[in-house]
């Protein structure tokens, strides 16, 4: 088969010869190209026949012509005949059937609805939108409304969307070529905007007109107006969106259209707008001024619409916390039996036990149980069954801090994986297997990196390890967006990124006092070689030299084995002191809020970069909180000090040295001004961005919904009953009954049963026999001797049968272990 090319009449074309001849051939293909043209002119005399022309509000080339062709003719009816006869007065009927509802909620399709309980909604007028439906499964209840306005989600999922029930859709007129419609649609007239470029319309007669907004919840807004409903919440509106480096971007359809190979990180499913799917370019600015217009027409008739996403970058409207409007829906009932295991325990000094703290309060203690590992031999728990009786129990072995969790039954677990306790995480596994509840992984420093530098072979085990636990997860959570990119190139999961927040009320306007003492520049945290010694003794020394000028002092407050280790480095520095008291709450914010100046500091070489490149500081969100300026001396690239370059807060130090570090110093010492502008414009973000108002609910949300639903003929045993049964030894284990099985006592019993218990009496037997024999023929002391053996004996066996339980708990333990590493799947390595 060769190929000629011709051109008759001056187009080209190509003739695959064959049999036929040359003449047959051309006569062929140019009836093929006659067709071709025909169906062109048909599909532009259908064009024409519509009110829009524009390529966004037409079929794309991704379907064939003919398609395209009997698609417009369905639009071209819907115009014509159908809207005003058919559509219009359903619309009309929807607007009757919902006057005197006051509210509604539009659910938008950010991350963020993955940190929010949708199961509250399930009784309310719901307008969800495009790809919600990928949120079903998670759901046991249909939304009230579904709406679609983009042509490339209707194109790309069509199937889908046609196959939907149990809600009425709502689509523009122009989408009729895609859209089958069913009893349960209604097209509307979604029209270009009339103001366009200069401004947006909002339609308040959604059966007449609606005007495009670059967002489809603007259209969801118009039609809630039009129904009638007075408080329209925003749900899952993040206005957020991040363009991956992978995506390709043409203008094919009049406006910015992209695609990309990798993961969705805009919205809550990373199928959403994945792999093959198309979707425009998101002009968040452009979506703003829509909402403008939004908000000053519905407040103009007596409508008010709210933002109840938890969390984004919204601001256009009022906000209201999501968890205060379903009153009741947040008690103790609401919230699983929650386990967290940790090195450090939750309060205290130490930054990670303040940020569970924080962002777990409110969290009823008889369901959020605590087991951690630090400085103690064994285990610490608190909470859960603890709770009701004393501030923390403690237990020499893991086999015991086991049998509390099993007891328990937990419906979430929260680990937070470190290698520096194999102890705890070898405890955490056998829990996993013994509760077989959900896991929700928490990385705050990227000790993966370090291992990778420091230890390679132990780096390789741990790699496997967490990509398991990873994938296992129902929730991987980390402590910046840095480190949520990080792990998901290295473990191959999505990560959700929480990291500190504070509460507004604690942080009260700071003051700043004009006074003749010394300007105190305050530090609060550890002296670590891989984080920031090195950097805080180049702050010493620094003030050391700017004393010379300048009345400074440099003020430490660190834990005592900090200072026990390191304390002797800072001697030479008579300007800088170090204390080692643990301060109460209230003590801590008043210590900050009394400072001059707050320090953050990172260390510059690429080791303590390597471990905390991603982390973000817990005490962060504190320092701008205080309303003190924050001097800030770490390397670019690192989280928490890029957060601050790019926010244009606290005075920044971002290349080693000491003379760099008294420069910014001097000028802050120099001027009260100077200090209250850059302490205001932090405290300023902290309120907006860093509050628990907003991220808490988030937080919790997520491990709600991460959880197994709870179940009432699971719940644990009374309280009491388990802390008792655990604390004085009588349980082993439960079974699925939830009952208290074999003690201790019960299993060394076990060992004397069958062969072992045969021996045993013979042997007690042949020590008695002598004492029976010669007990008569001697006198008191003799018979005490002739007793000795057979009681030494009997001893002897007692402690065998123990030796024998708490041999088989450990073996029970391993065999945990190797069974986690025997699901591995394959390819994981050693």
């Amino acid at each position: 088969m060769t190929l000629a090319f011709v051109e008759p009449l001056h187009w080209p074309y190509i003739c695959y010869r064959t049999h036929s001849s040359d003449s047959r051939c051309a006569i062929l293909i140019s009836d093929t190209l006659g067709r071709r043209r025909d169906n062109e002119q048909a599909y532009q005399n259908l064009i024409e026949k519509l009110p829009w022309s524009a390529p966004i509000y037409l079929p794309t080339e991704a379907l064939p012509l003919e398609q395209r062709i009997e698609g417009l003719k369905q639009v071209v009816d819907l115009h014509h005949n159908k809207l005003k006869a058919l559509y219009k007065p359903r619309l009309e009927a929807l607007r009757a059937r919902y006057r005197g509802q006051r509210r509604a909620f539009i659910i938008g399709n950010g991350p963020s609805l993955n940190q929010t309980d949708l199961s509250w909604l399930k009784d309310e007028v719901t307008f969800c939108t495009n790809g919600f439906f990928l949120k079903f499964p998670d759901l046991d209840w249909r939304p009230t409304f579904h709406v679609v306005e983009d042509h490339l989600v209707a194109e790309d999922r069509a199937e889908e969307i046609n196959s939907l029930s149990g809600m009425t859709k709502l689509y523009p007129a122009y989408l009729g070529y895609c859209l089958t419609p069913d009893e349960n649609t209604i097209f509307f007239n979604h029209r270009a905007r009339k103001s366009y470029p200069h401004g947006f319309d909002f339609s308040t007669d959604a059966s007449d007109i609606t005007y495009t907004g670059c967002t489809v919840t603007f259209t969801c807004l118009q039609l809630a107006h039009y129904l009638g409903f007075r408080e329209i919440f925003l749900v899952g509106v993040d206005a957020d969106y991040s363009i991956p480096d992978d995506a390709s971007e043409s203008s094919a359809y009049g406006t910015g259209v992209l695609d990309m190979p990798s993961d969705d990180p805009n919205h809550f499913h990373p199928d959403y707008f994945g792999k093959g799917k198309r979707w425009h370019d998101p002009q968040v600015d452009k979506m703003l001024e829509a909402y403008e217009e939004a908000r000053r027409t519905v407040e103009a008739d007596g409508g008010k619409i709210y933002n109840a996403t938890v969390g984004g970058k919204l601001e256009v409207f009022p906000r209201r916390r999501y968890d205060k409007l379903f009153p009741g829906k947040g008690a103790a009932t609401d919230f699983p039996r929650l386990l967290v295991i940790d090195m450090t325990p939750v309060g205290g000094i130490t930054a990670t036990g303040a940020l569970k703290q924080t962002l777990l309060d409110g969290w009823p203690p008889e369901l959020c149980m605590h087991i951690s590992a630090d400085g103690y031999p064994g285990f610490v728990c608190q909470g859960g069954p603890v709770a009701p009786h004393e501030p923390a129990a403690r237990y020499k072995t893991a086999t015991d801090a086991a049998r509390l969790a099993e007891l328990y039954r937990p419906d979430l677990i929260l680990y937070r994986p470190l290698p520096e306790k194999p102890t705890l995480h070898a405890l955490a596994l056998d829990i996993t297997e013994r509760t077989h509840a959900p896991v929700a992984t928490w990385i705050m420093d990227d000790w993966l990196a370090r291992l990778e530098d420091t230890a390679p072979d132990h780096h390789a085990y741990w790699i496997d390890e967490m990509k398991a636990l990873a994938a296992r997860a129902s929730l991987n959570l980390s402590i910046s967006e840095a480190m949520s990119k990080a792990m998901k190139a290295r473990l191959g999961q999505s990560f959700t990124a929480f990291a500190n927040a504070i509460s507004p009320q604690e942080w009260p306007e700071p003051d700043f006092e004009d006074r003749d003492g010394p300007v105190i520049l305050r530090y609060s945290g550890g002296l670590a070689q891989d984080m920031t010694l090195d950097t805080l003794l180049n702050v010493a020394a620094a003030v050391e030299a700017a004393g010379d000028t300048r009345n400074i002092r440099f003020e430490i407050n660190t834990r005592r084995h900090w200072f026990e280790m390191f304390g002797d480095r800072f001697k030479p520095f008579r300007r800088t002191s170090i204390s080692v008291s643990e301060l109460e709450r209230d003590d801590y914010v008043e210590w900050l809020r009394r400072a001059d100046i707050l320090l953050l500091a990172y260390n510059f070489d690429e080791d303590s970069l390597r471990y905390v490149r991603h982390s973000m500081a817990n005490k962060l969100p504190e320092l701008l909180a205080s309303g003190k300026p924050v001097l800030a001396v770490g390397p670019t690239g690192q989280a928490s000090i890029d957060l601050l370059r790019e926010a244009k807060l606290g005075a920044r130090v971002v290349q080693k040295g000491s003379r760099r570090i008294q420069t910014q110093l001097e000028a802050l010492t120099a001027s009260v001004e100077k200090r209250r502008e850059i302490g205001a414009a932090g405290r300023a973000y902290a309120l907006e961005h860093l509050s628990l108002e907003t991220i808490r609910p988030r937080f919790q949300a997520a491990l709600r919904t991460a959880a197994r639903p709870a179940k009432a003929d699971e719940a644990p045993a009374p309280y009491k009953e388990i802390h008792d049964l655990v604390l004085q030894g009588q349980s082993d284990h439960v079974g699925d009954a939830g009952a208290a099985t074999a003690p201790r006592i019960e299993r060394m019993a076990g060992f004397l049963k069958g062969w072992r218990g045969a021996v045993g009496a013979a042997v007690m037997l042949a020590l008695l026999l002598p004492a029976f024999v010669l007990g008569g023929q001697s006198g008191w002391v003799g018979k005490l001797l002739l007793l000795a053996p057979p009681v030494a004996g009997g001893i002897i066996i007692v402690m065998l049968a123990y030796l024998y339980t708490v041999f088989m708990d450990h073996i029970r333990l391993l065999e945990h272990r190797l069974e986690a590493l025997e699901k591995r799947p394959p390819g994981r390595g050693k």
